[in-house]
């Protein structure tokens, strides 16, 4: 069974972006709304990053929901306001 990470703070994506999320061989453009709830997550040889919390935008039976949910889709510091709280 796997613990997930503790979530750091929260914040919104500010404007509405494409992202690539990268699992193995499989590589996903995905349209992440402006709005989006997102979570920092400490840890990593890097101190932490923002990905995606809120997936209600991702169809709950695909594989990239799975992945999604699994792996985190990483959002760049510069497009989150951070404590915006979760909704």
């Amino acid at each position: 069974m796997s613990t997930r990470t503790p979530v750091a703070k929260l914040g919104k994506t500010v404007i509405a972006a494409t992202i690539e999320l990268k699992v193995g061989r499989s590589a996903y453009q995905i349209d992440v709304p402006a709005g989006t709830t997102c979570c920092f997550l400490v840890g990593g040889s890097n101190g932490g990053r923002w990905v995606v919390e809120d997936l209600s935008f991702l169809n709950p039976n695909s594989s990239v929901y799975h992945d999604a949910d699994h792996y985190g889709i990483p959002i760049p510091e510069s497009n989150v306001m951070e404590n915006a709280g979760r909704t």
